[in-house]
């Protein structure tokens, strides 16, 4: 049988340090009359996170306050070219179309065109003509020479000409003839962009007809 053995003098220091402890009991008026000596306290300086919010605010209004007072983007700017050429696809088709087969009973100008001339669509119809000019005419210079002893040689002067003769149709036209209504003192307020835009968009139907010029 395994042997015992107890702390006696442990077990009677415990013992005395317990009897040691004693308890009170804590008034409930002294606990109120010290609770009504807390001191409040207003905090003036807030965090820089609080303030974040009014920042923003600051900000977002700086921010408008300063594109209102740039105005127009520059002459010389990217931006300013983009409002050209801000159309959407089935207007563009629909000016094509419009150029083609023109109705007598309303204005193309007013009805299509306005408010929005653009120059995307001219731009493209203007190279693909060039393209569709030069390609038509080499093919046709090809089939003339064929079976003939003849090295034929693709001429690139012809894309040279053809973008030349076209975008010069395209752009001298229109200002020669709005310099001559703002001669006489036109009242039809057309703008150069409008004259562009129809000239630009009456060369569509061109393109077309060059292929099957110099295909036939």
């Amino acid at each position: 049988m395994a042997d015992v053995n107890i702390d006696v003098e442990n077990f009677e220091g415990q013992k005395k340090v317990a009897d040691d402890l004693q308890f009170q009991d804590i008034p409930h008026d002294s606990f109120v009359n010290d609770k009504s000596k807390v001191q409040t306290h207003t905090f003036t300086d807030f965090p820089p996170t609080a303030e974040s919010d009014e920042e923003d605010v600051y900000d977002k209004t700086q921010l408008i306050n300063d594109e209102s007072k740039t105005g127009s983007p520059s002459f010389w700017t990217f931006e300013y070219y983009q409002q050209f050429f801000d159309v959407e696809t089935k207007q563009v088709l629909r000016r094509i179309a419009g150029s083609m087969v023109p109705s007598p009973w309303s204005n193309y100008l007013q009805t299509t065109i306005r408010p929005n001339p653009d120059l995307y669509g001219p731009f493209w119809i203007c190279t693909t003509l060039v393209f569709t000019t030069a390609i038509a005419g080499n093919m046709a210079s090809y089939l003339s020479v064929e079976g003939k002893d003849f090295t034929w040689k693709y001429d690139f002067h012809k894309v040279t000409f053809a973008a030349t003769a076209i975008f010069s149709y395209w752009w001298l036209l229109p200002a020669i003839l709005f310099g001559f209504l703002w001669w006489r003192g036109s009242k039809a307020n057309y703008t150069f962009l409008e004259i562009l835009c129809i000239y630009g968009y009456s060369l569509s139907i061109y393109i077309p007809i060059s292929v099957s010029t110099y295909t036939y």
